[in-house]
């Protein structure tokens, strides 16, 4: 379920909701005194991949795996 943060116009102060974009709707609408913030969502970024980042030890796993899983397999090394 999504998280909206609201703010009191009078006080700033904010909490946030975990409700349904429609209760949200319905909140604003019965209390005035608050209106929505819009903030940026929580997002990973990077130039490195979550592969390399882990380590070598984790790639020699990865490449135990993909050699006895067959010649099918999908797994990227």
């Amino acid at each position: 379920m999504p998280v909206y943060t609201v703010k009191n116009k009078e006080t700033e102060e904010a909490y946030d909701l975990n409700c349904p974009y429609d209760e949200l709707l319905s909140f604003l609408k019965e209390n005035e005194e608050y209106v929505q913030v819009l903030k940026m969502p929580a997002t990973v970024s990077g130039r490195i991949s979550t592969h390399r980042l882990a380590g070598e030890g984790w790639q020699d796993v990865l490449k135990k795996v993909k050699k006895n899983s067959g010649r099918g397999n999908t797994i990227n090394v």
